[in-house]
């Protein structure tokens, strides 16, 4: 997978989990288009980050549990 794409990846996932409208896992990794194991390695990797993400059974949608996100800045370079 190229970079561009991973990190448009988790970008969504990042907005979803933000606005807490993942849905299930089942749901949350079909919006993202990926198989529900491959999902669950994205959100083990955020969380090796320092990002702590819940899942709430009662809203059906994982959040996160503190004010820690992932912020992605890229930036032009110029030599």
């Amino acid at each position: 997978m190229s970079l561009k794409k991973y990190i448009e990846r988790l970008r969504y996932m990042d907005s979803l989990i933000s606005m807490m409208s993942t849905g299930a896992p089942e749901e949350f990794a079909e919006k993202v288009g990926v198989r529900r194991s491959t999902l669950f390695l994205a959100l083990q990797e955020m969380r090796e980050l320092g990002v702590d993400i819940k899942y709430s059974r009662i809203r059906q949608s994982y959040y996160y549990a503190d004010n820690r996100r992932i912020k992605i800045k890229l930036e032009n370079i110029f030599f």
